[in-house]
C-alpha cells in the first residue's frame, strides 16, 4: 500500500480562483510547475473527460477541479506560454484536452522524453525509484481505475494524485545532469519542442480493437458499422461502451456477420432487455448501412 502521509494542498473550484492563482504566479515569477491529470475514460460513464488537475508550484500543492471550472479558464490555464508546465508522459493528457476543449497544451516537459534517452522505458513509480532512490510504492493501480468523477474526493484519492508531481522537479533536475553527461542536450530540446504536439490524425476507436489489422477489408467496414451501433447506444444511456457489449463481440461479428434479428440477439445477450432490444434494432440498421456501401 502506499505510504499514508498528507498533503496541505489548495483547492481550487472556480475561475476566479484558478485566475488568481495564475496571476499570483505571474506576479511571483512562478515560471514552471509540476502538472498531471486525472480523467475518467469510459470505465463509470460514457466517453472521456477531464476529472482533477494537480499541480505543484515548487513550495505548494493545488488541486484544480474542472468539474467546476469553465472551458475558457482552463484554456488560460492550460494554453500560458509563460508557465511551463513538467509533466510524465504528457501524450495522453494533451489528447485528452484537445479531444474535449479544443485546448492545446503549451510549454511542455515531458520528464518521460528525457528518461527514454537516457534508457528508461519505464512508468513513474519506477522512473522515481530510479531516480531518488526511494521504494517504489504499491496498491497504486487500483486508484487509476478510481471514479473521479466523484466528489468530494476521497482523500486517499487526493494522496495518490498529489504524489504523482511531488517529484517531478527532481527527476527533472536528475535526468537533466545525465543528459548533459551524454551530450544529449540538444537532442533533448528538439524532443521537448514537441512534447505536446498531436503526432498524427486520431485513429477511429474500433481501429483500435485487438485484431483489426487482422481483417479483410470488407469485414474492416462491417466492423465500423457495428461499432458506432454501440457507441450511439452508450452514449444514449451515459454507459460505458463495455457495458453495451464487449468489444471483442464486436470482431467476431465482422468476422463472422449475423443473419438476421435473431442471430444478433443470440450474440449480444444483455441482461437488461430493453438495452438488447435497442441495440439488436440498431445493429439491424448497421448492417443495412454496411451492406450498402459495400455494394458501392
Amino acid at each position: 500500500m502506499l505510504p499514508w502521509r498528507m498533503f496541505d494542498y489548495t483547492y481550487i473550484d472556480s475561475d476566479s480562483k484558478l485566475d488568481s492563482q495564475l496571476e499570483f504566479w505571474h506576479s511571483h515569477d512562478i515560471i514552471s510547475i509540476a502538472m498531471d491529470f486525472e480523467g475518467e475514460f469510459n470505465l463509470h460513464i460514457y466517453g472521456e473527460h477531464l476529472c482533477l488537475v494537480q499541480v505543484f508550484d515548487g513550495a505548494a500543492y493545488f488541486l484544480i477541479d474542472p468539474l467546476n471550472i469553465s472551458e475558457q479558464a482552463l484554456r488560460r490555464f492550460l494554453e500560458d506560454p509563460a508557465i511551463e508546465k513538467v509533466m510524465f508522459d504528457c501524450a495522453s493528457d494533451a489528447s485528452l484536452v484537445r479531444k474535449q476543449y479544443g485546448i492545446i497544451l503549451k510549454n511542455v516537459h515531458d520528464v518521460r522524453l528525457s528518461a527514454k534517452l537516457v534508457g528508461y522505458e519505464g512508468n513513474l513509480t519506477g522512473l522515481v525509484e530510479r531516480c531518488l532512490q526511494i521504494p517504489a510504492a504499491t496498491g497504486k493501480k487500483g486508484n487509476q481505475t478510481a471514479n473521479w468523477l466523484t466528489r468530494p474526493i476521497k482523500p486517499n484519492l487526493i494522496e495518490y494524485a498529489l504524489s504523482d508531481v511531488e517529484h517531478l522537479f527532481t527527476i527533472r533536475e536528475v535526468l537533466a545532469k545525465e543528459i548533459l553527461a551524454a551530450g544529449l542536450q540538444t537532442k533533448d530540446v528538439e524532443l521537448q519542442a514537441s512534447a505536446a504536439v498531436q503526432k498524427g490524425p486520431d485513429r477511429p476507436g474500433y481501429e483500435k480493437l485487438n485484431g483489426f489489422r487482422y481483417l479483410s477489408n470488407e469485414q474492416k467496414v462491417y466492423l465500423k458499422w457495428f461499432f458506432d451501433a454501440r457507441d450511439m447506444l452508450a452514449r444514449k444511456l451515459n454507459q460505458p461502451a463495455y457495458r453495451i457489449l464487449d468489444k471483442r463481440v464486436l470482431v467476431d461479428m465482422a468476422k463472422k456477420v449475423p443473419a438476421g434479428q435473431a442471430e444478433f440477439r443470440s450474440v449480444v445477450r444483455h441482461r437488461d432487455k430493453r438495452v438488447e432490444d435497442d441495440l439488436v434494432a440498431l445493429l439491424m440498421v448497421a448492417l443495412e448501412g454496411a451492406t450498402k456501401e459495400l455494394q458501392r
